[in-house]
């Protein structure tokens, strides 16, 4: 298929693939919205909400962690149909649920297809996508969630006033599995990459998706990709679930605290935009390693210095541009990694990683909260895993090197790689 043919289909499924990820930020954020309507409703306990909601994200990596091997065994395509699907009609039957036994069973099973659909949602861009602009669309189709995230709060605001949670959840399933149809016609049957044709894989490094991450070449990559996944979401998760919290301990009131809570989802989006330009020109390992350290400074700031409330907020803006932002470098890292015959798996298990961090950073913040820990001690306790994280990103480039070995997935020296040099094939040959 010539890049001229291939072009037009290879952005509608761009574009298809980045609404599927519109979808899940909205299924997530509809969610939040909907359980304390099913307290109200029902008298759940919180701590029920708590447990459902701890076994929701376990679901999603349990997807993730099913659903790339068999996307490598059988293609993008019917993984992402299936799971698509499955997700979008148990969000709708959601609305029918009796009570708290059948909300749990229902959600878990929608978790499950919705964490499978992500990690291969980002694998099927980095194959649709030549190595020279691969991982700026990677960033920018994972940045739908966040779009995703914005939609439902307005969705949210406007439907449970006027019609109650189960139209939102109904209006969300509908608006979710229109996109099936969409998938089915856009996506190929196996990926159609815009590069030169793969080269066949030698015996020697022939085996399963799952058996490549963890071969002498791939094993220090992977735990480190691993690590900053674990990191990058962990602790996006913590900030954006405890700061109206910690924005009160600072003195603040809740109306302000919803303001500033605000202002972090926006400045997340902003900076996983402007961090996915960027990703055009540096390679994603710098990048990370950069913006961490600009989240780290300005996490400690918080903590140690009195800003007042002008440098408070420019303070959380910057940490929200880079840690929460950075959330759409991190699929590039494992995108960038793996051969094709792996990549599927490789990128889910790396989601699986970060779903793990953010039971993590829900578990450590809830804990710190309960022990009683000061702005200033929460803050400097945040601080700590994204050095660790840095460390990891930094470790990672040189890491990489191994990994890469003589040859990569398209034929091209290390030197010549469209990822690391941002050079096409035939510039690299020139």
């Amino acid at each position: 298929m010539s890049t001229s043919t291939a072009t037009p289909r290879i952005r509608s499924a761009l574009f298809i693939l980045m609404l599927a990820m519109v979808a899940e930020g909205l299924d997530l954020v509809v969610a939040s919205f909907v359980f304390p309507r099913v307290m109200e409703e029902w008298g759940t306990s919180i701590e029920d909400i708590t447990t459902l909601v701890t076994l929701s994200v376990v679901a999603g990596a349990v997807g993730g962690y099913l659903a790339g091997p068999l996307a490598d065994r059988f293609g993008c395509r019917p993984v992402i149909v299936v799971c698509a699907l499955e997700f979008s009609a148990l969000t709708i039957a959601t609305a029918a649920v009796p009570g708290m036994a059948g909300l749990m069973i229902v959600r878990l099973a929608a978790c499950l297809g919705l964490g499978a659909l992500v990690p291969v949602v980002i694998a099927q861009v980095s194959e649709l996508v030549p190595g020279r602009t691969r991982s700026h669309m990677v960033s920018l189709v994972w940045s739908g969630g966040a779009f995703g995230f914005i939609l439902g709060s307005v969705l949210a605001a406007v439907v449970i006033p006027a019609a109650g949670w189960r139209v939102l959840v109904i209006v969300s399933g509908v608006l979710s599995i229109v996109l099936v149809p969409f998938l089915l016609r856009v996506l190929p049957r196996r990926a159609e990459r815009l590069e030169e044709p793969i080269p066949a894989t030698s015996h020697a490094e022939a085996g399963t998706a799952v058996g490549t991450l963890f071969t002498h070449r791939y094993l220090a990559s992977t735990l480190l990709t691993w690590i900053c996944f674990a990191v990058g979401l962990g602790v996006a998760y913590l900030i954006a679930t405890y700061l109206p919290l910690m924005v009160e301990q600072y003195g603040l009131t809740a109306g302000v605290a919803a303001l500033v809570t605000g202002l972090f989802g926006l400045c997340g989006l902003l900076g996983q935009l402007g961090l996915g330009f960027a990703l055009r020109r540096w390679d994603p390992r710098s990048v990370l390693a950069v913006v961490w350290g600009v989240g780290t400074l300005g996490i400690v700031l918080l903590a140690v210095v009195d800003l007042g409330i002008a440098g408070f907020l420019i303070a959380i803006s910057a940490i929200a541009f880079t840690i929460a932002g950075s959330n759409a470098v991190l699929p590039t890292l494992a995108t960038a990694l793996y051969p094709a015959r792996a990549k599927a798996t490789g990128v889910s298990w790396a989601n699986g990683a970060g779903q793990i961090g953010r039971l993590g950073g829900g578990w450590a913040g809830g804990a710190m909260l309960a022990a009683g820990f000061s702005t200033t001690q929460l803050f400097l306790a945040i601080a700590v895993p994204t050095v660790a994280g840095i460390v990891g990103a930094v470790l990672l480039r040189r890491a990489r090197r191994t990994a890469e070995g003589p040859v990569d997935d398209a034929g091209l020296a290390p030197a010549e790689s469209p990822i690391v040099a941002g050079t096409t094939t035939t510039e690299a040959r020139a």
